[in-house]
C-alpha cells in the first residue's frame, strides 16, 4: 500500500514487511503471516482465525516436513525459525504458529512421526511452553525429546552462530522427558544437602 507522507512524498507502508504464506498439510494456502524487518510495531501481523484457518489445528511447514518421511520432527515456536532451519538443510521441522501447543497439533505430529523434539525458545516463556506441550503429548504414544540449547535464545540464532552440523548434534542429543523433568526440578536445589535430595526424589 502506498501513501503520501507529510512532505507530499509517496511511501510504501509495507516495504519493510515480509509476507509468508501458511499452508495446511495438504499444501493449500490457508493464511498469511507478516513480520517487520526493522523496529516497526507491531512486529507480527497475521491473518485472523476463521473457518479455514485455526492456528491450533495447523503446523507451519508440515506440508514440506512430511515429505521427508522422517522418524522425528522438530517443533519450534515460529515460522522464522522454520524458514531459517530449512534454508540450512534441516527440513524435518515445523512451527507451532506462535500459539499455545494444542492437542490438535499433537495429533498432527503423532500421525506424521514417531519422535517429537520440542525446540522452543530457551527463555522462561519457552521453557514453560515445553512443559505445557509435554503435558499435551504425554498420552499420545510419541517418543518426546527436548532440545537443549546454550549460547542462543532460539533455533534460528543457534544455527546462524554455530552452523548446521552442530545443530544436527543438538537434535541427536535431545534429552528425554524424564531427564528434562529432573533438570527442571533440581534447578533451584542444592543437591549436596541430603534434605534437598529427598525433596528432589
Amino acid at each position: 500500500m502506498v501513501n503520501k507522507n507529510d512532505n507530499g512524498k509517496y511511501i510504501d507502508r509495507y516495504r519493510n514487511r515480509l509476507m509468508i504464506p501458511i499452508f495446511d498439510e495438504r499444501n493449500r494456502v490457508i493464511a498469511f503471516g507478516g513480520r517487520v524487518l526493522d523496529d516497526s510495531k507491531p512486529k507480527y501481523i497475521n491473518s485472523p482465525e476463521n473457518v479455514v484457518f485455526i492456528k491450533g489445528r495447523n503446523l507451519f511447514g508440515l506440508n514440506i516436513a512430511k515429505k521427508e518421511k522422517s522418524k522425528r520432527l522438530l517443533v519450534v515456536e515460529g515460522y522464522m525459525d522454520v524458514i531459517s532451519l530449512h534454508q540450512r538443510g534441516i527440513t524435518n521441522v515445523v512451527g507451532a504458529l506462535g500459539t499455545a501447543f494444542t492437542p490438535g497439533q499433537g495429533w498432527l505430529l503423532r500421525k506424521n512421526t514417531e519422535q517429537v523434539i520440542l525446540g522452543f525458545d530457551s527463555d522462561e516463556a519457552g521453557q514453560k511452553a515445553i512443559i505445557k506441550a509435554m503435558e499435551v503429548m504425554q498420552n499420545m504414544g510419541c517418543d518426546i525429546r527436548i532440545l537443549q540449547m546454550t549460547g542462543a535464545k532460539d533455533p534460528d540464532e543457534y544455527i546462524l552462530k554455530y552452523g548446521s552440523a552442530r545443530f544436527q548434534k543438538l537434535l541427536d542429543n535431545a534429552i528425554s522427558l524424564i531427564e528434562f523433568r529432573i533438570k527442571v526440578l533440581q534447578k533451584d536445589l542444592n543437591l549436596e544437602n541430603a534434605s534437598y535430595k529427598i525433596k528432589l526424589l
